[in-house]
């Protein structure tokens, strides 16, 4: 970062210019599918112009060059296509034990059984991928293009308090009602610009049959910029993360016609709001119900202080992030007059302590927010985030997925205090997942992307009881002397999806039949696009449309070969919502 800014401003006009050029939204015409997610907007959830000034650039999102660097020279498009697994390591196997009712009733039962799959297939499971620079250079550089992804919209959500919070919507183009997915970005991240969580938008929304809203991280340059006031944490995202639930399930809110049933997923530093959110739940359900209805934390922070402390005063670590923290919080000089000056690496250090000596209780925080018998909102910053004294008998799930290797949100002052149970809960609804491999949950990396899938799908919908699927069906004979005696001692199919055409209104899948002595078949299947879980209204398909219907193929279909009524039928068959 310092060298590019060193070249002078040449350099960094050229980046600029190139990349208004190549992806600038405003590019992107409006479609049919975009205006239909439009119809869902209030004055509540705003559908923001692209010329919005909350849509224009704020200081503090990724620096040009390297956002060039990551975007084109060293990206990859993920496919999520699966490891061929034994029977009994299979994700749909585990994933159709998570949905047990035996099992989905208890969150310890449910981590469980994900903690003996990671054991027990952990041969199978793992890419080899465990490299730290691997790890994080692939999480980094997904090639996505949220922005101009026609079956995505960003948003702008108007809490209390006048606070704007960004968001990017995602619907799948029907009036079906689904379970909804809120996800809470990482430090810094903001929905322009996120780079480490595309993975988990494209799992939850482009290969689960849920609808996703994911809301910016209050640390993102562009929360500092669209609001008067800042602060960061569980303590306000909680209560946001209630806020909006709330939101998504109010009558009066045309989005809430979609809505069957509220999750929340949240990474790092979103995932304390995520935790604070399960116990505000406890206080702020219906009579009818819970108002959320799950919870997913990956390498959340637990232990707000020590967490920053860690990353404040460990030497080098420290002197880096308080780099990188000074080029993502530009701008909050400005809500924060005394930053203009701090000493040498003690940028961060400073931002967090003047925030917490400023703090004037929660951003959005007003009485119809019931907090926990014993807490206040109050001025007292740390205190507040420091909830864990408060959470009791606390019902509605929440599944913890923890790596062991992890210098941004240490696992021994974090996950791993509630797993060794040094941090006294009195609730047996929290579940941690203790996982070897991957640097702050870098998972989709150095495990197999169809299996994190399937088991964060399965879980979802073991807690979305109202919500039914069905499962489409193409059959083809096999009986013609082509055929004939292929199929004798059994046989498997492997299929390999080819990128749909743009104009086209079907996907191509190339089969390899292989019969138990070795010998096999090639033929392909035409599925037609209106048979699948999504409803496409664009003449045209986009580059981003065309990776989303291989990554949800692989995911969701599956072929085999049936010979149970006295003949082979090849059966291609796939999950659609009711």
């Amino acid at each position: 970062m310092v060298l590019f800014d060193h070249n002078g401003p040449m350099l960094q006009s050229w980046f600029s210019l190139f990349s208004v050029l190549l992806f600038s939204p405003q590019l992107y015409a409006e479609s049919p599918q975009r205006a239909f997610m439009e119809q869902f907007q209030s004055s509540r959830i705003s559908f923001p112009a692209e010329d919005s000034p909350l849509l224009g650039d704020s200081p503090g999102r990724y620096p040009e060059p390297l956002n060039f660097i990551m975007t084109n020279l060293i990206s990859w498009i993920p496919t999520g296509e699966p490891k061929l697994m034994s029977s009994g390591c299979a994700p749909e196997v585990w994933a159709a034990r998570m949905q047990d009712t035996r099992v989905q009733k208890s969150a310890q039962l449910q981590g469980a059984l994900v903690q003996k799959y990671f054991q027990d297939c952990r041969s199978e499971l793992e890419t080899g991928d465990n490299g730290s620079l691997v790890n994080l250079r692939r999480m980094m550089t997904m090639k996505y293009d949220p922005q101009g992804h026609p079956f995505l919209r960003r948003v702008v959500v108007n809490l209390p308090g006048n606070v704007k919070l960004k968001g990017l919507l995602g619907l799948k183009g029907d009036m079906k009602r689904r379970p909804l997915v809120i996800v809470r970005l990482g430090i810094f991240s903001n929905v322009e610009d996120f780079k480490p969580e595309r993975a988990w938008l494209m799992m939850l929304f482009e290969q689960s049959p849920f609808n996703v809203l994911m809301l910016e991280n209050m640390s993102s340059p562009d929360f500092v910029a669209n609001n008067s006031r800042f602060s960061f944490g569980g303590y306000d995202e909680g209560i946001q993360n209630i806020l909006v639930a709330r939101l998504l399930q109010d009558p009066i809110e045309p989005l809430s016609q979609m809505v069957d049933s509220v999750h929340v997923f949240g990474i790092s530093l979103g995932g304390h709001g995520v935790l604070y959110s399960s116990l505000l739940n406890k206080y702020n359900s219906p009579k009818r119900g819970p108002l959320i209805n799950s919870f997913t934390a990956l390498c959340p922070v637990v232990n707000l202080r020590s967490t920053m402390q860690s990353l404040t005063h460990s030497g080098v670590k420290s002197a880096f992030v308080d780099l990188w923290s000074r080029q993502r919080l530009k701008g909050l000089e400005q809500k924060i007059p005394s930053l203009v000056t701090y000493d040498n690496f003690a940028f961060l250090s400073k931002a967090i302590s003047e925030i917490a000596r400023t703090y004037h209780g929660g951003l959005s925080y007003v009485k119809a927010v019931n907090l926990p018998p014993g807490q206040e909102d109050s001025i007292h910053f740390w205190d507040l985030n420091d909830f864990w004294r408060h959470y009791k008998q606390v019902e509605e799930p929440v599944m913890i997925y923890a790596t062991e290797q992890d210098p941004a949100v240490p696992y021994d002052l974090n996950a791993q205090m509630l797993l060794n149970k040094d941090l006294k809960v009195d609730s047996k609804n929290i579940r941690v997942v203790e996982l070897p491999q991957g640097m702050h949950c870098t998972l989709p990396i150095p495990y197999d992307w169809s299996a994190l899938t399937s088991l964060f799908q399965s879980y979802i919908l073991s807690h979305s009881p109202n919500f039914k699927m069905t499962e489409q069906k193409l059959e083809m004979d096999l009986s013609d002397e082509e055929w004939t005696g292929f199929f004798d001692s059994g046989s498997r199919v492997k299929f390999e999806v080819e990128e749909p055409g743009k104009k086209q209104g079907f996907v191509t899948v190339g089969l390899e039949v292989e019969n138990a002595k070795g010998k096999t078949k090639s033929m392909s299947l035409s599925l037609p696009l209106s048979q699948f879980d999504f409803r496409f209204f664009n003449k045209d398909m986009t580059g981003s449309e065309q990776e989303m219907i291989v990554r949800w193929l692989n995911q969701n279909l599956k072929v085999r070969i049936d010979q149970s009524k006295g003949k082979a039928l090849l059966v291609a068959s796939w999950p659609v919502a009711l």
